[in-house]
């Protein structure tokens, strides 16, 4: 091997060239698959020229891309490679390994990032696998998989965290091939099997596994093999991994917001996220804190500001929590505003009744309805833009048990016709319908509430915030 030695001269000039087609790239991308191109906003990208990483690699902060490897593939598989990268940190395949082994996850991971990038239409090609797959979570691929089939490996590498000393590292640890659990001479072997972004050969396509079963590979538009480079002896200081401990909790929320900005365009495509997603996105709902001032905020906007409105909504996005708006429209905001007067809300009534006025005062026309029970309603008061909410005055009265029941019945048999939006200020402790309304309800849980139901939205009051 040669003696290590820094990128020339020449090398850094094509990092700077290939830096901005990345940016460029992604830019393209935003404009043509919005969702992936949103969670990519959230990776620095930066080109290496270095030995030990020759096509692409993140360590979730960093999409670090081998830049004689981007140069030299074309531009739909360029997107594929960027795609490839963004969907490993978004599905948190770095914390989602476990004990298991490591050359057969990194195949089950990248099928199953392959598999969604296929169906979205990028340009990639996929290492075999079973068409019963499709779907499916890299944890259920793994259990699913066929005896030998790690031996078709991408040469992407794939960091964990235990490959760098406590989280952190300069990239000296991935000398030896930590990427997918081969040894060299297992590497030799697959020369021609293909590369990159990753691309194990396609024997196999079709022809069974030696149990019978047959396999497919890539679908039709998918390249055939990305291009192999080497870099011997070249170390560069540009290629420092390191992860964060915070990174899980990041591609949590980032993932989440990506699924909200999509539900807000309306794409289709996004009603068929496979259900391993929605499972990830599910779970880290019922821990995340949200900003309940922005939310609120944002869905008032929504409601008043745009051409669309949320009645009746757009049923076949109804997705548990999230809601879109149908075309049509509406002058006047509704909204009907539930108070659980049993006791633990009061302390943070004040600060979310000014919260509430001030957004209104700021949209025009619009009708509140405030409904105040306990196990049941004491008290109706109706405000509009005419005839405004008081900034200090109102009286509250029942602290008795909860029920979530009668709110909801109020609005169906009293109103005129369903709220734009209906708000329930509680801790959360009580019974609710066991069938949603027909219209987009915030949960807005105080203390350590629970939301009492599985639909709606679910924000929380965090005080002094």
């Amino acid at each position: 091997m040669k003696e290590p030695r820094p990128p020339s001269e020449a090398e850094q000039r094509l990092k700077a060239e290939v830096g901005a087609m990345m940016i460029r790239d992604r830019a393209l991308l935003v404009q043509r698959q919005p969702f992936v191109g949103h969670l990519a906003m959230h990776l620095d990208l930066v080109p290496v020229i270095d030995s030990r990483m020759t096509t692409a690699c993140t360590d979730g902060t960093r999409m670090f891309m081998d830049a004689e490897f981007y140069r030299r593939m074309d531009p739909e598989e360029r997107l594929g490679v960027i795609g490839h990268e963004v969907w490993h940190c978004a599905l948190r395949h770095f914390q989602r390994k476990g004990e298991r082994d490591r050359q057969k996850f990194n195949f089950a991971s990248d099928v199953e990032v392959d598999l969604l990038l296929h169906q979205a239409g990028f340009k990639v090609e996929i290492l075999p696998y079973d068409p019963s797959w499709i779907g499916k979570s890299a944890e259920q691929i793994y259990d699913l998989m066929y005896p030998g089939m790690e031996r078709f490996q991408k040469d992407d590498t794939h960091i964990y965290p235990e490959d760098l000393p406590e989280g952190k590292g300069s990239g000296e640890g991935l000398k030896g091939g930590i990427s997918d659990g081969q040894d060299d001479d297992e590497k030799g072997e697959q020369d021609g099997e293909g590369d990159g972004e990753g691309e194990g050969n396609s024997e196999g396509n079709g022809e069974g596994n030696g149990a019978g079963i047959p396999l497919s590979g890539t679908g039709s538009g998918s390249l055939t093999q990305l291009p192999r480079v080497e870099h011997d002896g070249v170390i560069d200081p540009d290629f420092q991994p390191a992860f964060s401990p915070d990174l899980a909790d990041d591609w949590k929320d980032n993932l989440k917001n990506a699924v909200q900005q999509e539900m807000k365009r309306g794409s289709k495509g996004i009603g068929n996220m496979p259900g391993n997603i929605e499972d990830l996105i599910r779970d880290d709902e019922r821990t995340a804190t949200v900003d309940w001032k922005r939310v609120l905020l944002d869905y008032v906007t929504q409601i008043f500001g745009g051409e669309r409105q949320w009645l009746p909504p757009a049923r076949r996005y109804v997705w548990k929590k999230l809601y879109l708006p149908s075309r049509a429209r509406k002058e006047t905001i509704e909204i009907v505003l539930a108070v659980d007067t049993s006791g633990s809300t009061t302390e943070d009534l004040p600060d979310f009744l000014a919260e509430l006025r001030g957004m209104a005062d700021a949209f025009g026309e619009y009708k509140l309805t405030i409904i105040q029970c306990d196990i049941r309603i004491h008290a109706v008061m109706e405000f509009s833009n005419e005839d405004p909410l008081p900034e200090k005055g109102l009286q509250f009265r029942g602290f008795g048990g909860t029920s979530f029941v009668e709110p909801f019945k109020y609005v169906e048999k009293e109103l005129p016709e369903p709220p734009t939006v209906f708000i329930y200020l509680t801790d959360g402790f009580g019974e609710a319908p066991k069938k949603a309304p027909e219209y987009p309800v915030i949960w807005c849980l105080t203390g350590q509430g629970k939301k009492p139901a599985e639909w709606g939205l679910e924000v929380r009051i965090n005080r002094g915030s």
